[in-house]
């Protein structure tokens, strides 16, 4: 819909003042008065609760004022995606990702994704997955691939797959001597309880996949008392590949290792643990048609391991 002066009423929702937007906007009280009483009567509805001080959106305001805001977004990105096109620069995809999924992921996708949008210059942000949540909500990239996240309000997300966490560990150790497991048909390890006394790498106790484990290992009854942390998944399947202990990693990632030669991959649980994995981005963004096309790309390539 064409709405004209926008910034009037988003000036008036962020100062929670008539007087004080229109001493901001260098408008008359009564202008600005009369010029809201015309939008609620345009639009049906009232937008503000005015029994309030400071000024309360009512629902319908709030939908309204969500509306403008990501009007006022794409406003702003078609007028620099205009410029870039004008001044000849290649248009951006920003990524983010962790260091453990950039490497598995990318390399399946960007082959299929490049044809498509040869002149699209992907960029990677790779982080922690904590950090990834905050380079969304900032606008800093156009979407991340990671868990669903904790802090859904300034943010949204589409679910790509549901994929199973895998035990690993090297075939030689003394616990999977005759256990035949492969990364590519795994069976169910015996039993959880057999790892206490062993070291297991795993990510900080806050991340998803740790409190996901935390609960299962509450379910089975296990207490580690040996573990190793780390914020690398890398780092822990190079060290079960080492045989210094066992690691627990998403199955996706795992059929890229070097070491598959060297590792038993086991199902955890029954039924067998799972981890969703999603595809997250500003609430309220733009999603360009590069943007969605890797998206969709993204979640075909993870169909295979969807649970």
């Amino acid at each position: 819909m064409y709405m004209k002066n926008p910034e009037y009423f988003l000036t008036i929702i962020k100062e929670q003042s008539i007087s004080k937007a229109a001493e901001r906007l260098y408008l008359s009280q009564p202008y600005l008065s009369q010029y809201l009483a015309k939008l609620e009567a345009n639009l049906g509805v009232q937008l503000l609760d005015r029994s309030h001080t400071p000024l309360k959106l009512t629902p319908a305001g709030d939908l309204f004022h969500a509306y403008l805001e990501r009007q006022s977004f794409l406003d702003r990105q078609l007028t620099c995606d205009l410029r870039d096109l004008q001044d000849r620069k290649r248009p951006m995809l920003h990524i983010g990702v962790s260091t453990w999924r950039g490497s598995t992921l990318l390399p399946d996708i960007l082959p299929l994704f490049t044809p498509q949008y040869p002149d699209v210059q992907v960029i990677l942000h790779e982080a922690p997955v904590p950090e990834l949540e905050e380079l969304a909500a900032d606008n800093v990239v156009d979407f991340c691939v990671m868990y669903i996240p904790n802090d859904q309000t300034e943010l949204t997300y589409e679910q790509i797959m549901q994929e199973h966490v895998f035990l690993v560990g090297h075939r030689d150790h003394p616990l999977l001597q005759g256990l035949n497991s492969p990364w590519d048909a795994p069976v169910s390890f015996p039993d959880l309880r057999l790892l206490e006394h062993e070291r297991v790498i795993m990510l900080p106790p806050d991340w998803r996949l740790s409190k996901l484990l935390k609960n299962t290992f509450s379910i089975y009854n296990v207490e580690l008392q040996n573990v190793l942390i780390t914020t690398n998944n890398t780092t822990a399947i190079h060290l079960a590949a080492e045989n210094m202990g066992f690691a627990f990693l998403q199955e996706s990632g795992i059929s890229r290792t070097p070491y598959l030669d060297r590792l038993a991959c086991f199902t955890v649980g029954e039924p067998p643990l799972t981890c969703p994995t999603a595809v997250v981005y500003k609430k309220n963004g733009f999603l360009s048609p590069a943007a969605r096309t890797f998206i969709d790309l993204t979640r075909a390539f993870y169909r295979r391991f969807d649970r």
